[in-house]
Protein backbone atom coordinates (compact mmCIF):
# COMPACT_ATOMS: atom_id res chain seq x y z
CA UNK A 1 0.00 0.00 0.00
CA UNK A 2 1.05 3.57 -0.59
CA UNK A 3 1.15 5.08 2.89
CA UNK A 4 1.50 8.84 3.31
CA UNK A 5 2.77 9.88 6.73
CA UNK A 6 1.29 13.31 7.36
CA UNK A 7 3.33 15.36 9.82
CA UNK A 8 1.67 18.62 10.86
CA UNK A 9 4.29 20.83 12.52
CA UNK A 10 4.70 24.10 14.37
CA UNK A 11 8.04 24.95 16.00
CA UNK A 12 9.38 21.40 15.92
CA UNK A 13 12.91 21.88 14.57
CA UNK A 14 14.34 19.68 17.35
CA UNK A 15 12.09 16.73 16.49
CA UNK A 16 11.35 16.76 12.76
CA UNK A 17 14.43 15.01 11.42
CA UNK A 18 14.38 12.43 14.24
CA UNK A 19 10.78 11.53 13.40
CA UNK A 20 11.56 11.25 9.70
CA UNK A 21 14.49 8.97 10.50
CA UNK A 22 12.25 6.79 12.70
CA UNK A 23 9.67 6.48 9.91
CA UNK A 24 12.42 5.57 7.44
CA UNK A 25 13.65 2.74 9.69
CA UNK A 26 10.15 1.36 10.10
CA UNK A 27 9.63 1.52 6.34
CA UNK A 28 12.77 -0.54 5.74
CA UNK A 29 11.16 -3.37 7.73
CA UNK A 30 7.89 -3.10 5.79
CA UNK A 31 8.97 -3.44 2.14
CA UNK A 32 5.45 -4.41 1.11
CA UNK A 33 4.40 -0.81 1.71
CA UNK A 34 5.51 2.35 -0.08
CA UNK A 35 6.20 5.06 2.49
CA UNK A 36 5.91 8.74 1.59
CA UNK A 37 6.29 11.59 4.07
CA UNK A 38 4.38 14.87 3.85
CA UNK A 39 5.28 17.74 6.18
CA UNK A 40 2.59 20.41 6.57
CA UNK A 41 4.16 23.27 8.50
CA UNK A 42 2.16 26.19 9.95
CA UNK A 43 4.70 28.93 9.20
CA UNK A 44 6.92 27.95 12.14
CA UNK A 45 9.06 30.90 13.23
CA UNK A 46 11.78 28.54 14.47
CA UNK A 47 12.64 27.33 10.95
CA UNK A 48 10.90 23.94 10.95
CA UNK A 49 9.55 24.68 7.50
CA UNK A 50 13.01 25.47 6.14
CA UNK A 51 14.27 22.11 7.37
CA UNK A 52 11.35 20.32 5.70
CA UNK A 53 11.87 22.27 2.47
CA UNK A 54 15.58 21.39 2.42
CA UNK A 55 14.87 17.68 2.93
CA UNK A 56 12.11 17.68 0.30
CA UNK A 57 14.54 19.02 -2.30
CA UNK A 58 16.92 16.11 -1.63
CA UNK A 59 14.43 13.25 -1.48
CA UNK A 60 11.80 11.92 -3.86
CA UNK A 61 9.72 10.39 -1.06
CA UNK A 62 9.42 13.52 1.10
CA UNK A 63 7.15 16.48 0.39
CA UNK A 64 6.57 19.84 2.04
CA UNK A 65 3.66 22.27 2.08
CA UNK A 66 3.29 25.50 4.03
CA UNK A 67 -0.05 26.31 5.66
CA UNK A 68 -1.56 29.08 7.79
CA UNK A 69 -1.43 28.67 11.58
CA UNK A 70 -3.81 26.13 13.06
CA UNK A 71 -3.63 22.36 13.52
CA UNK A 72 -6.99 21.81 11.84
CA UNK A 73 -6.06 23.96 8.86
CA UNK A 74 -2.72 22.17 8.39
CA UNK A 75 -4.29 18.72 8.59
CA UNK A 76 -7.14 19.56 6.21
CA UNK A 77 -4.66 20.76 3.59
CA UNK A 78 -2.38 17.83 4.31
CA UNK A 79 -5.12 15.24 3.88
CA UNK A 80 -6.17 16.85 0.59
CA UNK A 81 -2.61 16.96 -0.73
CA UNK A 82 -1.96 13.35 0.31
CA UNK A 83 -4.99 12.13 -1.60
CA UNK A 84 -4.92 14.35 -4.68
CA UNK A 85 -1.22 14.86 -5.29
CA UNK A 86 0.41 11.81 -3.70
CA UNK A 87 -2.36 9.28 -4.49
CA UNK A 88 -2.31 7.87 -0.97
CA UNK A 89 -4.03 4.58 -0.23
CA UNK A 90 -3.60 5.10 3.50
CA UNK A 91 -3.02 8.40 5.28
CA UNK A 92 -1.24 8.14 8.61
CA UNK A 93 -1.05 11.49 10.45
CA UNK A 94 1.13 11.96 13.51
CA UNK A 95 2.85 14.62 15.57
CA UNK A 96 6.64 14.77 15.45
CA UNK A 97 7.27 15.15 19.21
CA UNK A 98 7.16 11.36 19.78
CA UNK A 99 4.29 11.60 22.26
CA UNK A 100 2.61 9.11 19.92
CA UNK A 101 5.32 6.53 19.33
CA UNK A 102 5.93 5.75 15.63
CA UNK A 103 6.60 2.17 16.73
CA UNK A 104 2.82 1.67 16.54
CA UNK A 105 2.88 2.11 12.75
CA UNK A 106 3.31 -1.60 11.85
CA UNK A 107 0.37 -2.59 14.03
CA UNK A 108 -1.81 0.18 12.58
CA UNK A 109 -1.10 -1.04 9.05
CA UNK A 110 -1.76 -4.66 10.00
CA UNK A 111 -5.23 -3.67 11.14
CA UNK A 112 -5.82 -1.86 7.84
CA UNK A 113 -4.69 -4.99 5.97
CA UNK A 114 -7.10 -7.01 8.14
CA UNK A 115 -9.99 -4.96 6.77
CA UNK A 116 -10.49 -2.10 9.22
CA UNK A 117 -10.87 1.38 7.77
CA UNK A 118 -9.74 3.55 10.68
CA UNK A 119 -7.22 2.40 13.30
CA UNK A 120 -6.73 4.57 16.38
CA UNK A 121 -4.01 4.27 19.06
CA UNK A 122 -5.95 4.71 22.29
CA UNK A 123 -5.22 5.78 25.84
CA UNK A 124 -8.64 4.54 26.91
CA UNK A 125 -8.69 0.83 26.10
CA UNK A 126 -7.13 -1.93 28.17
CA UNK A 127 -3.35 -1.52 28.06
CA UNK A 128 -3.45 2.15 27.08
CA UNK A 129 -2.26 4.98 29.33
CA UNK A 130 -1.09 8.58 29.47
CA UNK A 131 1.41 10.74 31.35
CA UNK A 132 -0.94 13.62 32.17
CA UNK A 133 -0.85 15.85 35.19
CA UNK A 134 -4.05 16.25 37.21
CA UNK A 135 -4.87 19.42 35.25
CA UNK A 136 -4.31 17.73 31.88
CA UNK A 137 -6.41 14.75 32.97
CA UNK A 138 -9.24 17.15 33.82
CA UNK A 139 -9.08 19.10 30.55
CA UNK A 140 -8.73 15.88 28.54
CA UNK A 141 -11.79 14.41 30.27
CA UNK A 142 -13.79 17.57 29.53
CA UNK A 143 -12.99 17.50 25.81
CA UNK A 144 -12.71 13.77 25.14
CA UNK A 145 -15.45 12.38 27.38
CA UNK A 146 -17.83 15.18 28.36
CA UNK A 147 -17.95 16.94 24.98
CA UNK A 148 -17.01 14.32 22.35
CA UNK A 149 -18.64 11.27 23.92
CA UNK A 150 -21.63 12.59 25.87
CA UNK A 151 -22.47 15.89 24.15
CA UNK A 152 -21.61 15.00 20.55
CA UNK A 153 -22.46 11.33 21.08
CA UNK A 154 -19.48 9.97 19.12
CA UNK A 155 -19.08 6.41 20.35
CA UNK A 156 -17.05 4.73 17.60
CA UNK A 157 -13.86 5.15 19.64
CA UNK A 158 -12.99 6.03 23.23
CA UNK A 159 -10.01 8.24 22.38
CA UNK A 160 -11.21 11.14 20.20
CA UNK A 161 -8.30 13.56 20.52
CA UNK A 162 -5.18 11.79 19.28
CA UNK A 163 -3.59 12.85 16.01
CA UNK A 164 -2.04 9.50 15.18
CA UNK A 165 -4.28 7.10 13.29
CA UNK A 166 -4.33 5.09 10.06
CA UNK A 167 -7.12 5.87 7.59
CA UNK A 168 -8.05 4.01 4.43
CA UNK A 169 -8.55 6.41 1.53
CA UNK A 170 -10.71 4.54 -0.98
CA UNK A 171 -14.36 4.68 -0.04
CA UNK A 172 -13.62 6.27 3.34
CA UNK A 173 -11.37 9.34 3.52
CA UNK A 174 -12.10 10.27 -0.10
CA UNK A 175 -15.80 10.51 0.83
CA UNK A 176 -15.20 13.19 3.47
CA UNK A 177 -15.76 16.71 2.12
CA UNK A 178 -12.75 18.40 3.69
CA UNK A 179 -13.73 21.77 2.24
CA UNK A 180 -16.70 21.91 4.62
CA UNK A 181 -14.68 21.31 7.79
CA UNK A 182 -14.45 24.78 9.32
CA UNK A 183 -12.16 23.92 12.23
CA UNK A 184 -8.85 25.41 13.34
CA UNK A 185 -7.72 23.71 16.55
CA UNK A 186 -7.49 20.22 17.99
CA UNK A 187 -11.27 19.78 17.67
CA UNK A 188 -10.34 18.63 14.17
CA UNK A 189 -9.52 15.20 15.60
CA UNK A 190 -13.02 14.64 17.00
CA UNK A 191 -14.61 16.12 13.89
CA UNK A 192 -12.70 13.71 11.64
CA UNK A 193 -13.82 10.71 13.68
CA UNK A 194 -17.41 11.86 13.20
CA UNK A 195 -17.01 12.54 9.47
CA UNK A 196 -15.29 9.20 8.91
CA UNK A 197 -18.06 7.41 10.81
CA UNK A 198 -20.63 8.94 8.47
CA UNK A 199 -18.96 7.18 5.52
CA UNK A 200 -19.62 3.77 7.09
CA UNK A 201 -16.02 3.26 8.21
CA UNK A 202 -15.15 0.36 10.50
CA UNK A 203 -13.11 1.43 13.53
CA UNK A 204 -10.72 -0.35 15.84
CA UNK A 205 -8.55 0.93 18.68
CA UNK A 206 -5.20 -0.47 19.78
CA UNK A 207 -3.77 0.17 23.26
CA UNK A 208 -1.12 2.90 23.30
CA UNK A 209 0.83 4.94 25.81
CA UNK A 210 0.94 8.71 25.40
CA UNK A 211 4.53 9.72 26.26
CA UNK A 212 6.52 12.82 27.14
CA UNK A 213 7.62 14.89 24.15
CA UNK A 214 11.22 14.17 23.18
CA UNK A 215 12.32 17.81 22.77
CA UNK A 216 10.95 21.33 22.31
CA UNK A 217 8.11 23.14 24.03
CA UNK A 218 4.54 21.91 24.42
CA UNK A 219 1.81 23.85 22.61
CA UNK A 220 -0.72 23.09 25.35
CA UNK A 221 -0.91 25.69 28.10
CA UNK A 222 -3.29 27.59 30.33
CA UNK A 223 -3.57 30.64 28.08
CA UNK A 224 -5.96 32.46 25.73
CA UNK A 225 -5.46 29.87 22.98
CA UNK A 226 -6.42 27.12 25.42
CA UNK A 227 -9.78 28.78 26.08
CA UNK A 228 -10.32 29.35 22.35
CA UNK A 229 -9.68 25.67 21.67
CA UNK A 230 -12.03 24.51 24.42
CA UNK A 231 -14.74 26.89 23.23
CA UNK A 232 -14.35 25.67 19.64
CA UNK A 233 -14.51 22.08 20.88
CA UNK A 234 -17.73 22.75 22.80
CA UNK A 235 -19.38 24.53 19.88
CA UNK A 236 -18.56 21.78 17.37
CA UNK A 237 -19.69 19.06 19.79
CA UNK A 238 -23.05 20.81 20.07
CA UNK A 239 -23.26 21.18 16.27
CA UNK A 240 -22.63 17.48 15.80
CA UNK A 241 -25.31 16.56 18.32
CA UNK A 242 -27.75 18.93 16.62
CA UNK A 243 -26.98 17.46 13.18
CA UNK A 244 -27.48 13.93 14.43
CA UNK A 245 -30.70 14.85 16.25
CA UNK A 246 -32.09 16.53 13.15
CA UNK A 247 -31.43 13.45 11.09
CA UNK A 248 -33.13 11.16 13.55
CA UNK A 249 -36.08 13.59 13.72
CA UNK A 250 -36.36 13.47 9.92
CA UNK A 251 -36.22 9.69 10.09
CA UNK A 252 -39.03 9.71 12.67
CA UNK A 253 -41.23 11.99 10.51
CA UNK A 254 -40.73 9.80 7.45
CA UNK A 255 -41.46 6.77 9.58
CA UNK A 256 -44.71 8.30 10.86
CA UNK A 257 -45.87 9.01 7.30
CA UNK A 258 -44.94 5.44 6.43
CA UNK A 259 -46.97 4.23 9.41
CA UNK A 260 -50.06 6.08 8.19
CA UNK A 261 -49.63 4.56 4.73
CA UNK A 262 -49.11 1.19 6.34
CA UNK A 263 -52.28 1.53 8.41
CA UNK A 264 -54.36 2.61 5.39
CA UNK A 265 -52.89 -0.25 3.37
CA UNK A 266 -53.78 -2.71 6.12
CA UNK A 267 -57.42 -1.65 6.04
CA UNK A 268 -57.52 -1.60 2.24
CA UNK A 269 -56.09 -5.09 1.81
CA UNK A 270 -58.16 -6.42 4.70
CA UNK A 271 -61.28 -5.05 3.00
CA UNK A 272 -60.28 -6.93 -0.15
CA UNK A 273 -60.46 -10.20 1.76
CA UNK A 274 -56.86 -10.79 2.89
CA UNK A 275 -56.18 -12.02 6.41
CA UNK A 276 -54.86 -9.54 8.97
CA UNK A 277 -51.28 -10.79 8.68
CA UNK A 278 -51.11 -10.65 4.88
CA UNK A 279 -52.94 -7.32 4.84
CA UNK A 280 -50.35 -5.89 7.23
CA UNK A 281 -47.55 -7.21 5.01
CA UNK A 282 -49.15 -5.56 1.94
CA UNK A 283 -49.41 -2.25 3.79
CA UNK A 284 -45.80 -2.65 4.84
CA UNK A 285 -44.68 -2.81 1.21
CA UNK A 286 -46.50 0.47 0.45
CA UNK A 287 -44.77 2.02 3.46
CA UNK A 288 -41.43 0.72 2.22
CA UNK A 289 -41.87 2.54 -1.09
CA UNK A 290 -42.75 5.75 0.79
CA UNK A 291 -39.87 5.40 3.26
CA UNK A 292 -37.30 4.76 0.56
CA UNK A 293 -38.38 7.76 -1.48
CA UNK A 294 -38.52 10.31 1.34
CA UNK A 295 -35.47 9.05 3.21
CA UNK A 296 -33.42 9.23 0.02
CA UNK A 297 -34.58 12.75 -0.84
CA UNK A 298 -34.66 14.19 2.68
CA UNK A 299 -33.34 12.23 5.68
CA UNK A 300 -30.18 10.96 4.03
CA UNK A 301 -29.83 13.74 1.46
CA UNK A 302 -26.08 13.90 2.10
CA UNK A 303 -25.74 10.30 0.92
CA UNK A 304 -28.54 10.61 -1.66
CA UNK A 305 -28.69 7.93 -4.33
CA UNK A 306 -28.98 9.40 -7.84
CA UNK A 307 -29.38 7.98 -11.35
CA UNK A 308 -32.16 5.65 -12.49
CA UNK A 309 -30.02 2.51 -12.48
CA UNK A 310 -28.56 3.19 -9.04
CA UNK A 311 -31.98 4.05 -7.62
CA UNK A 312 -33.54 0.87 -9.02
CA UNK A 313 -30.64 -1.27 -7.81
CA UNK A 314 -30.70 0.32 -4.36
CA UNK A 315 -34.49 0.05 -4.16
CA UNK A 316 -34.18 -3.68 -4.88
CA UNK A 317 -31.58 -3.90 -2.11
CA UNK A 318 -33.83 -1.78 0.10
CA UNK A 319 -36.68 -4.23 -0.40
CA UNK A 320 -34.43 -7.14 0.44
CA UNK A 321 -33.26 -5.49 3.67
CA UNK A 322 -36.85 -4.47 4.45
CA UNK A 323 -38.12 -7.99 3.89
CA UNK A 324 -37.55 -8.49 7.59
CA UNK A 325 -40.02 -5.69 8.36
CA UNK A 326 -42.66 -7.31 6.16
CA UNK A 327 -42.11 -10.69 7.79
CA UNK A 328 -42.20 -9.11 11.26
CA UNK A 329 -45.57 -7.48 10.60
CA UNK A 330 -46.96 -10.58 8.96
CA UNK A 331 -45.99 -12.75 11.93
CA UNK A 332 -46.78 -10.33 14.79
CA UNK A 333 -50.10 -9.05 13.43
CA UNK A 334 -51.10 -12.49 12.19
CA UNK A 335 -50.37 -14.21 15.52
CA UNK A 336 -52.06 -11.54 17.61
CA UNK A 337 -55.11 -11.59 15.33
CA UNK A 338 -55.28 -15.35 15.61
CA UNK A 339 -55.21 -15.33 19.41
CA UNK A 340 -57.17 -12.15 20.16
CA UNK A 341 -59.26 -11.49 17.05
CA UNK A 342 -59.02 -9.28 13.95
CA UNK A 343 -60.88 -6.35 15.50
CA UNK A 344 -57.68 -5.07 17.17
CA UNK A 345 -55.55 -5.30 14.03
CA UNK A 346 -54.54 -1.60 14.09
CA UNK A 347 -53.29 -1.98 17.65
CA UNK A 348 -51.34 -5.05 16.60
CA UNK A 349 -49.79 -2.97 13.81
CA UNK A 350 -48.66 -0.36 16.34
CA UNK A 351 -47.10 -3.07 18.49
CA UNK A 352 -45.33 -4.67 15.53
CA UNK A 353 -43.94 -1.38 14.23
CA UNK A 354 -43.11 0.30 17.54
CA UNK A 355 -41.37 -2.62 19.22
CA UNK A 356 -39.87 -4.49 16.27
CA UNK A 357 -39.93 -2.77 12.89
CA UNK A 358 -38.74 0.72 13.86
CA UNK A 359 -35.42 -0.36 15.43
CA UNK A 360 -34.91 -2.95 12.70
CA UNK A 361 -35.45 -0.40 9.91
CA UNK A 362 -33.18 2.26 11.38
CA UNK A 363 -30.44 -0.31 11.80
CA UNK A 364 -30.76 -1.46 8.19
CA UNK A 365 -31.05 2.06 6.74
CA UNK A 366 -27.91 3.37 8.45
CA UNK A 367 -25.79 0.23 8.10
CA UNK A 368 -26.77 -0.93 4.62
CA UNK A 369 -28.71 1.51 2.45
CA UNK A 370 -27.23 4.94 3.19
CA UNK A 371 -24.22 3.52 5.03
CA UNK A 372 -23.86 5.90 7.92
CA UNK A 373 -23.28 2.82 10.00
CA UNK A 374 -22.79 3.56 13.69
CA UNK A 375 -22.45 7.32 13.42
CA UNK A 376 -26.06 8.25 14.00
CA UNK A 377 -27.45 5.41 16.04
CA UNK A 378 -27.05 7.02 19.44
Amino acid sequence: MRVVHLLATYNEKENLEAMIEAIDKIGQNLPQHEFLILVADSNSPDGTGRIADRLAKKRKDLFYIQTPRGLGISLIRGYSYAMKELKAEVVLPNDVDFQWNPAYIPELLKKIEAGYDVVVPSRHVAGGSDNFSAFRKLTHWVSNTLFAYYLAGITQVKDHNGNMKAIRVKGILDRVDLTKLEVRGFVFQMTMIYELAKTGASFVEIPARYQDRRAGQTKVGFNLQFFKDIFEYMIHSAKIRLERSRRFLKFAVVGFVGFLINAIGLETFYGLGLGAGLAAAGGAELAIISNFTFNNLWTFAGEKITGIRKILAKFFQFNLTSLGAIVIQWIVVGLLARFFGDQWRQLYLVIAIGFFVLPYNYLMYTRVIWRTKQALQK
